[in-house]
């Protein structure tokens, strides 16, 4: 057995290198919608969100007129009559348009992945379609 200044030496090695592998294990990347992931826009309030938050009413206000028909699969959803579907794309960088700020607070928008997520193999938020996977 070494020292006990040795020992304490040891001991402080492990459990800065053990403090160092948990830091790197929760770095993080953030992972934007593809730009062909669907949304619903709200044309009067210029804001969108995405399909998730809508079904699961996470919005500044309704975008579905038929809302209790929502766990219906035989049902189409309806929208409202300044509510459309389009891509991403096609309104993420427009001038004046913005995420639905309810929807943004929970997340709605962008995958959180961590080292250790990747390592433990995690999946997309989103098909290869741009569909959403929640």
């Amino acid at each position: 057995m070494g020292t006990v200044n040795e020992q304490i030496a040891a001991a402080i090695i492990v459990v800065v290198a053990s403090i160092v592998t948990m830091a790197l294990l929760f770095l993080y990347s953030v992972e934007l919608a593809p730009d062909n992931a669907r949304v619903l826009a709200d044309g009067e309030k210029r804001t969108y969100a995405s399909t998730p938050c809508v079904i699961y009413n996470k919005l500044e206000r309704e975008l579905i007129t038929n809302r209790g028909e929502i766990d219906d699969p035989n049902k189409a959803l309806q929208l409202h009559s300044y509510a459309n579907e389009v891509g991403i794309a096609e309104v993420r960088d427009l001038r004046g348009w913005r995420r639905d700020s309810a929807c943004n607070y929970i997340n709605g928008f962008d995958q959180i992945v961590t080292v250790l997520d990747r390592m433990l193999g995690y999946r997309s938020r989103w098909t290869d379609e741009g569909q959403w996977r929640w």
